[in-house]
């Protein structure tokens, strides 16, 4: 690949739920910052910059990621530019096509900052084996959460993110789960009804007429302004007690 006159700069930023456990170091923050004054100080104009926020690398179906793909294919970036390979992706196979094929066959230079590969240079033999070690690390902390889980398991433990209606997490050991007051009387009066007989729609209906909230309108009771505000903000007056 030539070098050329001047480079039009797509800054990408990728962090994962796993990446976070790394602290302010892989945050999106710092890598624009990184990437910003390291881009300015060559003296080359960014473009744009692609946000890919909370996204595992072992996947290209990320919106950051796609949009920068059709800024190229349209002619407006000649230059990538990432922290390290692990940003562009963790899958060995496709990681590598776009650093080995689709960016030189589109003109397009890349560069990984931190590890030190440019692709206008010829000595990037380390890149593919940086791309084994990527996917190499996703999978092991893969097994290692797997393992977790089982262990949790097998100690009768519960693992979700959040307690099934019915249920509250213990406040003193979040993998116990106790009754909630409040919402297990509505799974009683459920099971009382179907025990006298009547199906889904008629149950419905009572619970309507009761005016019990949903398990996901009481599940954004309990965590407001986070989880279902902006399914339930425009639900008709009729109904508010269905999600209030």
């Amino acid at each position: 690949m030539k070098q050329q006159d001047f480079y039009n700069v797509a800054i990408y930023c990728r962090l994962s739920k796993d990446d976070e456990s790394h602290g302010e170091s892989s945050s999106i923050s710092t890598q624009k910052s990184m990437l910003t004054k390291y881009v300015t100080d060559n003296n080359w104009r960014i473009v744009d910059y692609y946000i890919d926020d909370g996204i595992s690398g072992t996947t290209f179906e990320r919106s950051g990621f796609k949009r920068m793909l059709d800024d190229i294919e349209e002619g407006k970036i000649n230059m990538v530019i990432t922290k390290d390979l692990s940003r562009l992706g963790r899958d060995y196979l496709k990681t590598g096509y776009y650093t080995e094929v689709f960016f030189p066959e589109s003109d397009v230079r890349y560069i990984a900052l931190n590890d030190g590969i440019d692709t206008l240079n010829s000595d990037n033999d380390i890149a593919p084996f940086k791309n084994i070690l990527n996917e190499m690390y996703v999978k092991d902390i893969s097994k290692k959460i797997k393992s977790a889980y089982k262990v949790r398991i097998a100690r009768g433990e519960y693992h979700g993110a959040f307690a099934p209606f019915g249920y509250a997490k213990d406040p003193d050991n979040k993998g116990k789960l106790i009754i909630d007051k409040e919402s297990s009387e509505t799974v009683k009066l459920i099971f009382s009804l179907a025990k006298q007989g009547l199906g889904a729609a008629r149950i419905r209906n009572v619970l309507i007429e009761k005016k019990l909230p949903t398990p996901s309108a009481y599940l954004n009771k309990l965590n407001p302004q986070k989880y279902y505000t902006k399914m339930y903000q425009n639900a008709p007056e009729t109904y508010s007690f269905l999600y209030a």
